[in-house]
């Protein structure tokens, strides 16, 4: 009885240390990878509307020459 009582102690142990290490690692993906995720995400969408500025301007230009010539 003694023994398994032993063996339990030992994974309650390791257990806690790999919760441990998945609380360190996701303090890590929150302050560090998002952070960089959000700044790329954040280009994409400036050159996302560029773009769409342009294909509305195309457009304007399109319209004014159809109806005016």
């Amino acid at each position: 009885m003694e023994g398994l009582d032993r063996r339990n102690e030992i994974e309650l142990t390791k257990l806690r240390g790999e919760l441990t290490l998945l609380g360190q690692k996701l303090d890590t993906i929150k302050g560090n990878d998002l952070f960089h995720i959000q700044k790329s995400i954040d280009g994409i969408n400036r050159v996302l509307w560029a773009v769409g500025l342009l294909v509305l301007g195309h457009l304007g230009v399109a319209v004014k020459m159809a109806l005016w010539g």
